[in-house]
């Protein structure tokens, strides 16, 4: 009976089940060995309620401890660290940077060492094993690449004082085309440069549009024309003689004179004509790059601020020439920024920005890699360093037109289908021959020296007195005003007086005459003068010198014709 009952439980059990079994199913076994109806068997049944209460509290706490446990294990760990990737130099080991410190380390073999780029982070544990590759940063600090080095270095800094560094490219910008003036995003560690960004200032600013600006477009200004073309053309066209006599070609020009004479135009029609010579004689589709520069966009607060700018300039003409365009820099202004270095606003600035043109000037290739126009009203105030041979060559006067100058820029503006008034054409040859006419009887009433014509009164160092008339201080930029706001008196009168119900043309231009008429361009000269939009509003001798043709050291003073005229009606008090 003994025997049997020991055997039993190997009967009920299989032999072959070797897992553990729960103290829940070790209980259920035990009861069902009693036989049906026992008092001890219900009691038992009783009790399984409570030990499997009991045995789930067991597993949830069980399970709670393993949490605890995996937390604390968790937060007394110690932390991991993120590094800089930087290359590979032996098969499973990596080269990283930690706090600005190199490493070379392990690699888990769980990350691919292939895969892994220059300047993407990595996780690094407590012994410094890559453990995670967290790919590339999306932020850091933003510098400016001042020089390119070789294909796998960049120079940056050197702005605001800081220092200059030498940094890798990441595997982002490893065939990116870098340039000099570029922003680049680097990591915190300054090692690697990881992202090219768009500059908030386009490069291409500066960028002028040069319209098709032919020479016989440029009128009144034939001297200057013929010195600069000289300058220009003949190297180009005639450049065995030249490398005969070895003789120079110059670097740059200087167009001073008055305001509003042309010195702009000229220059446009400087990059659009030379141009047009070297895509003739290369036979290669060459286009100009002309730069037009502002005097005070230069000026900068900031130390080295405005070298870096002169920097980034030529350096921009620079690029540009190798990918085939011609640069033309044309410096507007440029007694601004390239002004004597005398003790002033600006001489903090202009004590290094005139060395660093000078220098940037002395590094280029006359009228082969960039050609540099200066375009000033005052070229007695440009520093003489920048104005001495072999930086600026050629410097050339634009003067204010003649009489016959006058004509040929009135017959720029006053063109053949321009609609003029009937009684201009009436008895004329042709159109071409009315508007010569007209602009013959402008001129003689606009250069007559009488007294509504009178301007200015010039008081020079040897007591002597000139005065200037209206003619004296004409230009072209005055003449294309005249003509626009004759232009707008015409197309004022076409709108008040609608003449659309009259069939017969000629009745039609006798009710309303649509066009330009001479009394509408006499209009316009006069309120040009009247209204005080070109000339200075008071008689402060430096603002006048800027507009007149006189040596500034021999002027003592300049008084305006209505000035004089208030002083002479003013009443006298009697009083003695």
């Amino acid at each position: 009976m003994s025997d049997e009952s020991n055997q039993g439980p190997e009967d009920n059990g299989s032999p072959s089940d070797e897992r553990e079994i729960s103290l829940l199913e070790a209980f259920d076994r035990a009861v069902a060995l009693l036989p049906a109806g026992e008092l001890a068997r219900e009691q038992l049944v009783a009790l399984r309620a409570e030990i499997e209460a009991q045995e789930e509290m067991v597993g949830d706490a069980r399970e709670m401890i393993e949490r605890l446990e995996q937390v604390i294990k968790k937060v007394t760990s110690p932390a991991n660290r993120i590094g800089i990737f930087l290359g590979s130099p032996a098969r499973d080991t990596a080269q990283i940077v930690v706090g600005g410190a190199d490493y070379y380390c392990n690699v888990d073999p769980r990350i691919s060492l292939a895969r892994l780029q220059k300047g993407t982070r990595v996780l690094v544990n407590e012994a410094y094993v890559i453990v995670g590759d967290l790919g590339f940063e999306t932020a850091g600090p933003v510098t400016k690449v001042a020089e390119v080095l070789g294909t796998d270095r960049l120079r940056v800094g050197a702005e605001h004082g800081t220092q200059s560094l030498v940094l890798q490219r990441s595997a982002q910008l490893a065939k990116a085309p870098l340039k000099a003036g570029d922003d680049v995003r680097v990591d915190a560690n300054y090692r690697v440069a990881l992202e090219l960004l768009a500059s908030p200032q386009s490069r291409d600013h500066y960028l002028d549009v040069v319209p098709e600006l032919p020479w016989e477009k440029v009128g009144g200004q034939q001297e200057a024309l013929q010195a600069i073309r000289d300058a220009i053309e003949l190297p180009l066209l005639h450049e065995e003689l030249f490398q005969k006599f070895q003789h120079a070609t110059p670097k740059g020009f200087l167009l001073y004179g008055p305001p509003g004479c042309g010195k702009t135009l000229i220059g446009k029609a400087t990059a659009y004509n030379l141009t047009k010579q070297l895509r003739g004689k290369s036979g290669a589709d060459m286009r100009e790059y002309f730069m037009h520069i502002k005097g005070p966009e230069i000026l900068n607060m900031w130390v080295g601020e405005s070298e870096r700018m002169v920097r980034e300039i030529f350096a921009t003409a620079r690029e540009k020439r190798r990918e085939g365009y011609m640069p033309f820099l044309f410096i507007d202004e440029a007694e601004s920024i390239l002004g004597t270095r005398r003790a002033s606003r600006y001489s903090s600035i202009l004590s290094t920005l005139v060395p660093m043109f000078c220098t940037e000037m002395d590094g280029i290739d006359s009228l082969n890699e960039v050609v540099i126009i200066l375009a000033s009203n005052r070229a007695d105030l440009i520093d003489p360093a920048i104005l001495r041979p072999g930086r600026i060559d050629r410097k050339i006067k634009v003067n204010r037109p003649n009489k016959e100058g006058a004509r040929e820029i009135y017959r720029i503006y006053l063109t053949d289908d321009l609609p003029y008034d009937a009684a201009l054409l009436e008895g004329a040859e042709s159109k071409a021959a009315a508007i010569d006419a007209l602009i013959g009887r402008l001129l003689e009433t606009q250069f007559a020296k009488k007294e509504e014509n009178r301007l200015l009164e010039v008081t020079l160092r040897s007591g002597r007195k000139e005065a200037l008339f209206r003619s004296d201080v004409i230009s072209g930029a005055i003449i294309a005003s005249v003509v626009e706001r004759a232009k707008g008196m015409a197309i004022k009168r076409s709108i008040a007086n609608p003449v659309a119900g009259i069939a017969d043309p000629g009745e039609r231009a006798r009710a309303n005459p649509e066009g330009i008429s001479e009394a509408d361009l006499q209009v316009a000269y006069n309120a040009e003068y009247l209204e005080n939009e070109i000339l200075p509003a008071t008689d402060i001798t430096e603002d006048w010198l800027k507009l007149i043709d006189y040596d500034p050291d021999n002027v003592v003073k300049i008084s305006p014709v209505r000035l004089l005229d208030r002083a002479k009606s003013k009443p006298t008090s009697g009083v003695i």
